[in-house]
């Protein structure tokens, strides 16, 4: 049975796939099939794998999945400020009023009508 595998690689990897296909006078699939089949066969044997490599395509798609993360978080931060400056405010406002008499608009007799 044929199965169609889609992957992503980083263009380090690329290049070693496209070395090698060009050493070996083939197709970029066909050095691939080459490779999985030669690393199968020397695990199936007794070798081991050497430790594999951080790719930089997975720190890309860490460092965006650790940005969005801080996004949240600063969004979060954002709507709490303004709730503590609308709550500052409206604490200011209410005590910053004047003095009823000192009040420009209002007389003597609107203070004392109070």
């Amino acid at each position: 049975m044929v199965t169609r595998c889609s992957f992503s690689t980083d263009p380090e990897l690329v290049e070693a796939i496209d070395l090698y296909a060009k050493e070996r006078s083939m197709e970029r699939n066909e050095a691939i099939l080459t490779l999985i089949e030669t690393g199968l066969a020397s695990s199936n044997n007794g070798g081991s794998a050497a430790p594999r490599q951080r790719r930089s395509f997975e720190e890309i798609h860490t460092i965006r999945r650790e940005i969005d993360g801080i996004k949240s978080v600063l969004t979060e931060l954002h709507g709490q400020i303004r709730l503590l400056h609308h709550t500052i405010e409206t604490d200011w406002k209410s005590e910053a009023q004047g003095v009823p008499f000192q009040t420009p608009h209002r007389g003597l007799w609107e203070f004392w009508k109070k």
